[in-house]
């Protein structure tokens, strides 16, 4: 099994735990793999302070995930392969170290055609959505207890609908102009987190070819 520490910029810890709960459903169907194969991958999320905390004893093989734009993080990436670009948004690694990031916003002008992109890009996005969701059903016979559980995994995944596909933002103005753009950012950062999870974690992790 693969073991995988996801390091997060404090605004992005979400991020992280969103793609930590990915890696962890079983969704797999007959032989088609979805994002990695099924219980091949452990992660563990930390922040920038643990990781901090902790690098001294980081063995050179173990695989690390940086997400975020901080200064730590620019610097971890300065030497790294850049795998995927699109619409601002950016993931790339050297040996057992990857990092993905939203380097820039994108405007007004190009947002319609990002929303388009993603919409488009992901149609896989949705079956998972669709796959995870019949994968998750809660049966009637399951406790309490485990059915929270199921369900607090499920939620991130709902999300994705509502923060990229039916929330287009409008009205970009002076005034609302910063309170958009960390919207449009959280769009950047939840369709990147997915196109990592789908098309880039398994290459990274050397459980594909490619």
């Amino acid at each position: 099994m693969k073991k995988l520490i996801i390091v997060c910029e404090g605004k992005h810890r979400q991020c992280g735990d969103y793609l930590s709960q990915l890696v962890s459903l079983d969704d797999d169907k007959d032989i088609k793999v979805v994002g990695v194969k099924d219980g091949a991958v452990a992660s563990q999320v930390w922040t920038e302070e643990e990781y901090s905390a902790n690098s001294a004893q980081i063995s050179s093989e173990q695989y690390i995930l940086f997400i975020g734009n901080s200064k730590l993080i620019k610097d971890k990436r300065s030497h790294m392969l850049n795998k995927y670009s699109e619409y601002g948004m950016q993931y790339g690694w050297l040996g057992k170290q990857a990092v993905l990031f939203v380097e820039r916003v994108v405007d007004m002008k190009e947002y319609d055609s990002f929303i388009d992109y993603a919409r488009r890009n992901q149609s896989d996005v949705t079956k998972l959505i669709e796959l995870k969701s019949d994968v998750m059903d809660i049966p009637d016979d399951i406790n309490e207890e485990d059915a929270k559980g199921i369900k607090k995994v499920l939620n991130p995944i709902k999300t994705l609908q509502a923060v990229i596909v039916n929330a287009p933002i409008r009205g970009l103005n002076a005034f609302n102009k910063m309170s958009n753009n960390k919207k449009i950012e959280g769009q950047q950062y939840t369709c990147l987190v997915l196109v990592f999870y789908l098309n880039g974690l398994s290459q990274f992790l050397g459980l594909s070819e490619g």
